[in-house]
This record gives C-alpha cells, structure tokens and sequence, in this order.
C-alpha cells in the first residue's frame, strides 16, 4: 500500500476551495517578491535588510514557490505569512544593531550542537539537555522573532504569543502533524529557523515541494547563513543571556550536510552526534515531510521524495565517517549518542553525555531527565505510522545502503 497524506480538516479544504472557485490561490495571495518587500518595508517603518547576501536565495525560493509548489490556497497565506516574517525579522534585526552595535560582540563560547539524521532523536535529546538550567536554548518564539527579543516588555509579550499561535496553526492545519512532531512557543527549537533569515534553509526546502531551490540549497555556500545564525545567537543571547558556567546548546539535523561550515564559523564548538537505524529514520522524515507539504501543498506524492532521502542520508552519514576519520572534522569534537540507549535509559545516557561534554550535570538530572520523558510519552498525540514499503523502497537493498554504518557506531536495528 502506497503512502498518503492525511486527510485536511473539513475547514483547509472549504478554504482551498475559495481560491480554486476564482482560479486559484494566486489570485488571492499575491507572493510577488517586490510586493514582499514593500509590505515588509511598510509594516515596520524600516528599509535596511542588512548585507544583499541573501537576496540570491530569496529571489530562488520565491520564483520556486510561485512556479513548483502546486500552492493551495492555504498554502499561499503560509508561505506568504513566513516570508514576510522572514523578511520583518531581518529589518528588525538590522535596526538593532544599528542602535546598539555591541550587541555582535556578545560571546557564542564552545556551543554545543545536535546533530543526526531527520527523526533520529535529536529533538528528545535538546529537549532533555534544556532541562539542565546551565543550557541555553533558542525557544520557538524566539527564533520566529529575534527581532523583538530586544524589545520592550509589551514586545517580547507580543512576541511570545505570536511564536506560540503561529506553531500551533500547524497542528490546525494537519492534526496528524502533532502525533509526529512536538513543540510550542516556549520549548526548544531548531537552527533552521535562525537560517531561514538567510533564505538559505532546509525549513524552506522540506516543507515545501520546491526541487529547483532544494538544488539551490546543495550546491550553495552556506556560510554566511552561519554567520547570521551567530548574530541571531548573539542578539538572543543580548536579551537572556546563558548563566555563568553555562552555554549554548543548539540542534539541527540539517547540520550533518554542513558540519564543515559550522566548525568554520564555530570553531570551539562541540558536536554530539545522534545514532538511529536509518530503515526507521528515512521513512519516518519521509512521512513528516509529506505530511508537512500536504497543508500547503496540493497533490503530495512521495514517490521520488523517499529515494532522494535514502541516498541523501547515505551520503552524509558515509561522508561524515570519512571526514572525521582523515582529520577534515575534528573527530575529538564529537560524542556520539544511540538513539537505542536514550530510549533504554534516559536519565544514565544524559548524565553520561554531561560529564563527556566536560560538563558537571545537576542533582538528581537523571530523576530529573526520567520524570520529564515519563510525562511525555511516545504517541501521547496519536501514532504516527509508516513503513519502507509504503515509500516504495526495499528494506534488503535499504539495510545493505547503510550497513557500513551502523557498524561503525555499533547501531541496532530496529525493523
């Protein structure tokens, strides 16, 4: 049996339907990047974008959007909603450090990443590792807007809610959405969000069935999408500040494609890396990534989606064994995490990674740690069910692909 999207709610499909009834979204909701630009421009009074580095990759992604993307008329209202934002954010942002140059020498010490495949634990394990009160993480509302953190009481309120409703409308959108992925305004987030400033951002490619600017976003240089993500830091860390002793710790699978980069830009940095059968992690992203297109997206298909993700995560999990096996990444870096042994026993494996990461954990983290995964179980919002067969791939040639692999970090199968 073939994967397919779960059903809309009654509500996104009579809204589509407004827009099919007048031929189409795009008569509704104009995604015109001059008309964006201006809007963005006139909604904060500001003009300043910052360096035109990003202006190649805005001009990909929208024409992509307008000429690929098969928007609904949902679909339309979303990408429109999150460019502006986009957009607003880096006019904001612009403005404060012009006000307040200072605000870049902020330190970024010895950030520690998460890194691993799409749905191979590392939203758990950032989760987890902000239990520790010396951890500190961006929150979602924060990452929407960084622009306002700085701001006044009334800002930063405003943007709170703003971060929570605008991640809540997700799970409206598809209710399927909250069985695969959990989050809110005040929990932790990912990187993604701070580099889609930079239009330059696996959040613009995944969630949309863009293939010209997911090429786009292969073959470009994402280093001063990097290099943004640290302002970001610094002007979140301006804002609240980690607390003595303490430091960044921030998460991404989208990382893995870019380790080079960001040890380029990030040379202190500490990366702890993620293990999961991939027979259950490449099924599994490709369900949640068509689950995502399908609430903007219309007639969502898998079918090429799900070897291009095989292949995908093959090349970065070999390239990475091989780049820390020559010295091309600081192998000395790195801790490894399986995804098994955080399931297992959570509360021992976060005490381990702690006191690998040289870091001293708190009282009772593991009672902590293990209190905390108690409370949320797995399928609290409904199961999120796929399989490699439904993704029309072969479960031989697919364990063969990835074998090299899991010897090397000792990673059990899970099918």
């Amino acid at each position: 049996m073939a994967w397919e999207a779960p059903p809309l709610p009654d509500w996104v499909q009579h809204l589509n339907a407004h827009g099919d009834a007048v031929g189409g979204a795009l008569n509704i909701v104009s995604l015109d990047p001059d008309d964006l630009l201006a809007t963005a421009r006139a909604s904060t009074g500001l003009t300043d974008f910052g360096a035109d580095t990003w202006r190649p990759h805005y001009a990909v992604l929208v024409e992509a959007l307008q000429s690929e993307a098969r928007l609904t008329t949902a679909g339309r209202l979303v990408a429109r909603t999150e460019l502006l934002r986009a957009l607003r954010q880096r006019l904001l942002l612009a403005q404060a450090w012009a006000r307040d140059p200072t605000i870049l020498d902020e330190p970024v010490i010895a950030p520690v990443f998460v890194v691993g495949t799409g749905r191979s634990g590392t939203s758990l394990l950032h989760e987890l590792l902000s239990l520790d009160p010396a951890n500190r993480v961006p929150l979602t509302w924060e990452l929407f807007h960084p622009g306002e953190a700085v701001g006044d009481e009334e800002t930063v309120a405003a943007a709170r809610a703003a971060g929570h409703e605008v991640h809540a409308f997700w799970a409206d959108l598809q209710p399927a959405y909250a069985a695969m992925h959990h989050n809110d305004g005040d929990e932790p987030n990912e990187c993604i969000f701070a580099t889609m400033l930079e239009f330059l951002s696996d959040q613009w490619g995944g969630t949309y069935d863009i293939p010209t600017y997911s090429g786009h976003l292969v073959g470009a240089d994402h280093t001063e999408a990097y290099r943004y993500h640290r302002r970001v830091l610094q002007t979140l860390g301006r804002a609240r500040p980690p607390v003595e002793g303490g430091g960044w710790v921030l998460k991404a699978p989208s990382h893995l494609a870019q380790l080079r980069t960001l040890f380029a830009v990030y040379p202190d940095a500490r990366v702890v890396q993620l293990h999961r059968d991939p027979l259950k992690t490449v099924p599994s992203t490709v369900s949640l990534m068509g689950t995502i297109r399908s609430m903007r997206c219309a007639d969502v298909s898998v079918a090429g989606l799900a070897p291009l993700i095989s292949l995908g995560y093959s090349l970065m999990l070999d390239d990475t064994m091989d780049a820390r096996a020559s010295g091309a990444l600081p192998d000395d870096r790195f801790v490894d995490v399986r995804y098994a042994d955080l399931l297992a026993d959570p509360g021992s494996t976060l005490v381990g990674l702690c006191s690998r990461l040289g870091r001293l954990a708190p009282d009772d983290f593991a009672v902590t740690v293990a209190d905390h995964v108690a409370r949320r179980p797995k399928g609290a919002h409904g199961e999120h069910r796929y399989s490699l067969e439904d993704m029309g791939l072969d479960p031989a040639r697919e364990r063969e692909r990835f074998r090299r692999y899991q010897r090397a970090y000792d990673v059990p199968d899970e099918t």
